[in-house]
C-alpha cells in the first residue's frame, strides 16, 4: 500500500496546552495562520493527524486523533469548555483574545518518518516523548492512517483502552470513526474487513455496558 508524503499534509493547527502527556488541546489555524488553512471535512471529529518529532537524529510521526472540538468566544466570559469527560480540567488558554477553535487530540503512538518521507515501523505503544506549545498538527491522510496501522500485515488499534479512558463518552464514537476510514481504504476482499467488523462489534457491546448506548 502506497503511503502519502508527510510534508505535503495540511496543517491544522498548533498545540497551545495539553491535560496529560497524552491528551492535547489544538487552536486550529485561520486564514491568516498559515497558507491553505484546513477545511472543516479536514479536522472533523475522528480525524487522525500527526505531529513530526526529530528525536536524537530520527524523525518521527507522532500519531494521534481530533477527539472533540469546542468553540472559544471571550466576548462570552473565560468560563472555559470541557473536553468529553465531566472530571477533565478546564481548557481555555489564557492568552487567547479572540474567536478561535480549539480541537481536544489524544495520541495513539509513533511511527519512523523515511528518507522517501513515507512512514514506517508503526508502533501503537504510548509515545515516550512530550509534545510542545507551538508544535504544529497536521492532517493525516487516510492512506498514512492505513499504514499506521497495518502491522505484518494485520490490521491493529491496540491503543483502544487508553483512547476510551481520554475520550469519554465519546470513545465509542472515534474509534468507530477511525475503522470507517480504515473500511474505505481497504479492498472489499481483504480479510481485515472482518478483523474490523469485530474490532467495531467489541467496541460497541463495551459502550453499551458503560451507558446503555453507543
Amino acid at each position: 500500500m502506497e503511503t502519502a508524503n508527510v510534508d505535503s499534509c495540511v496543517q491544522i493547527g498548533s498545540i497551545v496546552s495539553s491535560n496529560s502527556h497524552l491528551d492535547y488541546v489544538v487552536e486550529v489555524y485561520k486564514d491568516r495562520d498559515c497558507e491553505r488553512p484546513p477545511k472543516l471535512s479536514e479536522r472533523e471529529f475522528g480525524q487522525p493527524v500527526f505531529i513530526k518529532k526529530t528525536i536524537d537524529g530520527t524523525e518521527h510521526a507522532v500519531m494521534g486523533v481530533i477527539y472533540d472540538t469546542q468553540l472559544v468566544d471571550p466576548d462570552q466570559g473565560r468560563t472555559g469548555p470541557r473536553l468529553a469527560q465531566d472530571d477533565q480540567a478546564q481548557f481555555t488558554p489564557g492568552y487567547i483574545e479572540e474567536r478561535t477553535t480549539l480541537a481536544g487530540v489524544a495520541l495513539l503512538g509513533t511511527a519512523t518518518v523515511n528518507e522517501d518521507r513515507t512512514i514506517t515501523d508503526p508502533t501503537h505503544r504510548m509515545p515516550r516523548w512530550t509534545l510542545e506549545v507551538d508544535d504544529t498538527v497536521y492532517h493525516c491522510p487516510d492512506e498514512i492512517t492505513a499504514s499506521f496501522h497495518t502491522i505484518d500485515g494485520q490490521i491493529q488499534l491496540a491503543y483502544i483502552d487508553r483512547l476510551v479512558d481520554i475520550a469519554g463518552d465519546l470513545g465509542a464514537e472515534v474509534i468507530v470513526a477511525l475503522i470507517d476510514r480504515l473500511r474505505s481504504v481497504l479492498p472489499n476482499e481483504d480479510p481485515n474487513q472482518r478483523v474490523l467488523d469485530v474490532v467495531e462489534q467489541n467496541v460497541e457491546w463495551q459502550a453499551h455496558e458503560r451507558r446503555g448506548v453507543v
